[in-house]
């Protein structure tokens, strides 16, 4: 049984109160719905961006920006890779969400699976490592050791748990924290853990409502300070890992960085509050919003994806709503029968 240990002390406290008042004002927000799509858009391309930057990936903002929107750069094909793998994979979570369901053994598989294909072996991805797991200092000394692999299934299970059983108890801010430590320590993955481990992250906070419609942005607090992010990670870990050590550290580490994080994205909200549509174009409702922002998100959206968008909606109105969205210049219509489609226009 997993039961993390740490200490709610004022820092935490302020900090969660801060988190709190900044997610009530970004709710309260009368941002355009137009306005709302390209901030969730532009949020997509920086995690993307700063979670591949911090293993290491080459490409800049304009680079990566360029790849999802584009097919790509030929001279970097393995960072393009990388690029295009996170965006699948956050593609996948802003699906997944929706659902509500909790968080899943199979989820984590499929993070990892949509993060690493064709970065590693075919048989390790989406697959829980079958050996020892040592991480290396650049001096070539030993830095961690994870647990043995016959344990990884288990310790991953007893997480999940523990993540349902204090979804009353505990603010996402907090399980989050715990989440992204424990993932990494326990080290599930041959490779790719890291990267899986801020993915699943994100999809808990979506799930809880905490992902600030996917536009807040932890990546970039990582990347800015990678030292600082794996200085606090190593500092409650250890060499080897063990459970049962006092993660207070790493809990005021996280809820910090998802502050600080959240009160950019707040400033942003601020300014574009202040900025009026271009005449030219129709003003949209946060209904049509919601399908507008999924096909920029995905590049297109059908009538029963729509379904899935906005449940509280009957058939008739979504293809209403679909057909005016077209007429107005925002999608375009393509396909035919069953692959008919309304395809996102710039």
């Amino acid at each position: 049984m997993f039961t993390p240990k740490y200490t709610i002390q004022d820092e935490l406290l302020n900090t969660i109160t801060q988190i709190e008042a900044i997610h009530a004002n970004v709710a309260l927000a009368r941002i355009l719905p137009e306005r709302a799509i390209e901030l969730h858009f532009r949020a997509t391309v920086e995690k993307t961006h700063s979670s591949t930057q911090i293993e290491g990936n080459p490409l800049t903002f304009k680079q990566v920006d360029y790849i999802i929107k584009t097919k790509g750069l030929t001279r970097h094909k393995y960072a393009e890779t990388e690029v295009r793998n996170y965006k699948k994979a956050l593609d996948f979570i802003d699906r997944r969400k929706l659902t509500g369901a909790p968080l899943q053994y199979k989820d984590l598989l499929m993070l990892h699976e949509l993060a690493m294909k064709d970065l590693m072996p075919d048989e390790k991805v989406g697959a829980l490592r079958t050996g020892a797991v040592y991480i290396i200092n650049q001096d070539e000394t030993l830095k961690y050791t994870g647990p043995p692999a016959r344990s990884v299934q288990k310790k991953i299970n007893d997480l999940l748990n523990w993540v349902e059983t204090s979804r009353k108890s505990v603010h996402p801010c907090i399980v989050s924290a715990i989440l992204h430590y424990q993932f990494v320590s326990i080290h599930p993955f041959a490779d790719g853990n890291g990267r899986t481990a801020r993915l699943a992250t994100m999809l808990y906070l979506g799930i809880r409502g905490y992902d600030f419609n996917g536009s807040i942005v932890l990546d970039s607090y990582y990347a800015h300070g990678r030292s600082e992010y794996y200085a606090a990670l190593h500092s409650c870990q250890g060499k080897k890992y063990r459970e049962g050590q006092d993660l207070t550290s790493w809990v005021n580490y996280f809820t910090s960085g998802f502050l600080s994080s959240a009160k950019v994205l707040l400033a942003e909200i601020t300014v574009l509050s202040a900025l009026k549509l271009l005449p030219e174009r129709k003003r949209i409702s946060l209904n049509d919003a919601d399908l507008l922002a999924y096909a920029k998100q995905f590049g297109s959206v059908s009538l029963s994806e729509a379904k899935t968008i906005l449940p509280h909606l009957s058939r008739r109105t979504l293809q209403r709503k679909l057909k005016e969205l077209t007429s107005d210049g925002y999608l375009a219509p393509t396909g035919g029968g069953k692959n008919f489609r309304y395809t996102w226009r710039d």
